[in-house]
């Protein structure tokens, strides 16, 4: 047994009425407002309007955005009477719509917020009856969302000589595409011999003094302009050196946002070599210095020392003499020469010997000093003994 819901009762006992009656088949119009053209960051509201020759009990209405060979592909959304709306997440996403699409119930318009270019194409709208049963219908609009000109001037070439070739760029984003105007800001003719490349490029062939000055790009995409200039700087290579070209943009709104270019920078290759050279001649000197530093410190503190120890070395020996033992520690005495005849003959003489030639010689209990470096007996100094040890 099944059950039918209250709400196709009716729809049912009218589809049994008209098959029975031999009624026609509806015939289902749908329109638009035509073709829609907004600027960007604006609402595109696409609209669907649908008549039909009979009243219609049950409909579909779906939205699509066609590929560029024409393809339908999935439904973005879609509404089916009473059943409410459907949304495809996948679809909505891979286009970027997610979260930027509204609509109504019966979905006769769908409305795009905050449009971008990559919105711009054909959508459609098709209405299919289903009850009564009829053909589809659908109605396209084209949708262009206009970016206003944006002027970018490429700093190309960085320096530039007389008699090489010199090109000036300028683009802008845009759509539609933007065509290009190139003339000089001092009201001159543009140099002989200059040509259009790419449609944005100038380019002036062997290029002489009187073409330096101020060049100015005028981008018109048929919605707005936007304009920039270019300071072109000639040098000769035999009497100076170039400067960089410095672009000064400017904007002609409407809708143009301002682009401003990076600063340009000349050619440091040899300020850095010079740095480079410059820190290796500073460190070679303070290693020079340090070297020097430490071997002076050692070498003074080397004679500190020796200074020091023959200092005590000396202290010592005048310390030993001021004992009472007469002479210094390190001190010994010749030995006498066994074969003096006069030393058999017990005679003693001074002369014969250096110094005592007996080790129990007391020289504290007689009057005479100890033999000094001369050898002769009775002299001594203290400044004669440390210069014989």
């Amino acid at each position: 047994m099944y059950v039918l819901r209250s709400s196709l009762l009716p729809a049912c006992l009218l589809l049994a009425f008209l098959h029975l009656t031999g009624a026609q088949r509806p015939v289902v119009t749908v329109t638009n407002s035509g073709n829609i053209e907004v600027f960007r960051t604006e609402t595109a509201n696409l609209t669907c309007n649908y008549e039909s020759t009979v009243p219609l009990i049950i409909q579909s209405v779906s939205w699509y955005k066609l590929s560029e060979d024409g393809r339908e592909g999935e439904a973005l959304l879609l509404h089916v009477t009473n059943n409410g709306i459907t949304e495809t997440a996948d679809r909505l996403a891979e286009l970027g719509l997610t979260g930027r699409v509204s609509y109504p119930p019966d979905l006769t318009y769908m409305a795009i917020q905050e449009s971008a270019q990559p919105d711009t194409g054909t959508f459609r709208c098709e209405v299919t009856p289903l009850f009564p049963q009829g053909d589809a219908v659908s109605v396209d609009t084209n949708l262009t969302v206009v970016v206003l000109p944006q002027v970018r001037i490429a700093q190309l070439p960085l320096t530039a000589y007389v008699q090489e070739d010199v090109t000036l760029t300028c683009q802008s984003s845009s759509f539609p595409p933007s065509t290009y105007n190139w003339t000089r800001v001092d009201g001159a003719a543009l140099p002989g011999g200059a040509m259009f490349s790419e449609g944005y490029e100038l380019v002036i062939p062997k290029a002489v003094m009187s073409d330096a000055g101020e060049y100015r790009c005028v981008a018109d995409n048929g919605y707005g302009t936007d304009t920039g200039t270019y300071l072109l700087t000639l040098h000769d290579r035999t009497t100076s050196q170039p400067t960089t070209q410095t672009p000064k943009p400017e904007t002609t709104k409407p809708g143009g946002v301002e682009d401003t270019p990076k600063p340009q920078t000349t050619d440091s290759t040899g300020l850095v070599v010079g740095l480079v050279l410059a820190l290796l001649a500073a460190i070679v000197v303070a290693g020079g210095v340090i070297y020097y530093c430490r071997n002076k410190g050692s070498g003074s503190s080397k004679k500190a020392d020796k200074k020091t120890k023959q200092q005590s070395a000396g202290s010592q020996r005048h310390a030993d003499m001021e004992a009472g033992t007469g002479r210094p520690e390190s001190w010994e005495a010749p030995k006498p020469r066994n074969d003096s005849p006069k030393k058999r003959a017990g005679v003693f003489d001074t002369t014969d010997v250096v110094g005592p030639g007996d080790d129990d010689l007391d020289y504290s209990k007689q009057d005479i000093k100890p033999p000094g470096p001369d050898g002769k007996n009775g002299v001594h100094d203290k400044r004669n003994l440390d210069g014989y040890v």
